[in-house]
């Protein structure tokens, strides 16, 4: 009986949290919560609202508004068809498609993804996409919530004719191409952003807030493979495993100040980890990375970069002259 007991508890104590986690963020994104048209994925996914369909296995957003979306979907794509302004509030959402692309804006001239609060995230496309997150229009994507994209054929995200603006969550980004391509601006103003490709590579807007590393080895890393980044006073600034095999990385977050820093490899870690970055801190062992001959690598401005540069995208000529 007192088992049983427990477990209600527990239960209650969960549903609770989600419950004023999600409140906090719908909060402060000032979202009436009347208007929130909620989608709970699944087989057959449920919609409280005309203004989104189920059809053939895919969601069809057909009008502007704020969108709350939690559960797993296999083998969909959701597609944005409306010319106004997309929310889509991301609670624990899980979307793996075999064969095609996860999200697909092609009218909004605006789409905003919100990650609720402490929430954890998976996107991953199949082998007819090209770009996992794939929009016309400009981009948002900011909360305090953990996502985490695989490109299994090309590319993270792919903006044809917008910008992309990143800003509090944990982004961590794996493709067999580029992690990002945009075609107009890349900000990145907060958040623990990481992208591993093998592709170009994307320069960050000088508007962003936060400073980035960009770098391009000489030789491929395998999967499996431990990183930390540490700075001068070999503090560690952020811990992380390769999900994949990856040449190029971008790396950026809150704790890249001026200063120079190290990139060890080959370290040993036996701490928990979430979505490939690990929580504590305390490792052992280590070797310095070096490209070219340095293994000194400077923060001086928002765009850092090492290597053959050859493979950046964008502003690039912009920023050198």
């Amino acid at each position: 009986m007192k088992k049983n007991i427990c477990v209600i508890l527990i239960i209650v104590i969960c549903i609770l949290t989600n419950f004023f986690l999600f409140s906090f963020t719908i909060k402060k994104q000032n979202i009436n919560v009347e208007n929130i048209i909620y989608i709970n994925l699944g087989v057959i996914p449920e919609i409280s609202s005309d203004n989104a369909k189920f059809l053939n296995n895919n969601i069809y957003i057909n009008e502007g508004g704020t969108y709350s979306i939690k559960g797993v979907f296999v083998n969909g794509t959701i597609y944005i068809d409306t010319k106004d302004e997309v929310n889509l509030i991301f609670n624990n959402v899980t979307i793996v498609n075999e064969y095609q692309r996860i999200i697909d804006n092609r009218k909004s001239k605006f789409l905003k993804l919100i990650l609720a609060n402490g929430s954890n995230n998976i996107l991953s496309d199949g082998v007819n996409s090209n770009s996992v997150i794939k929009s016309v229009g400009n981009v948002s994507i900011e909360g305090k919530g953990d996502l985490l994209i695989y490109g299994n054929n090309e590319n993270g995200i792919t903006i044809t004719n917008g910008g992309l603006c990143l800003e509090d969550l944990t982004l961590y980004v794996i493709t067999k191409k580029d992690p990002f391509d945009v075609k107009k601006s890349f900000i990145i103003n907060s958040g623990t952003i990481l992208g591993l490709g093998n592709g170009s590579m994307q320069l960050l807007d000088e508007e962003s807030k936060q400073n980035s590393f960009l770098f391009n080895f000489d030789n491929q890393f395998k999967e499996g493979t431990k990183f930390v980044l540490q700075n001068s006073k070999e503090k560690n600034i952020l811990i992380f495993e390769a999900l994949r095999g990856f040449k190029t990385l971008l790396l950026s977050t809150s704790k890249l100040k001026p200063d120079y820093y190290h990139l060890l490899t080959n370290i040993t870690i036996d701490t928990p980890k979430k979505n490939g970055i690990y929580i504590d801190d305390k490792i052992v062992d280590g070797i310095k990375l070096k490209i070219g001959l340095s293994d000194t690598f400077w923060i001086k401005g928002k765009n850092n970069w090492y290597g053959n540069m050859n493979i950046i995208n964008h502003y690039v000529n912009e920023i050198v002259t």
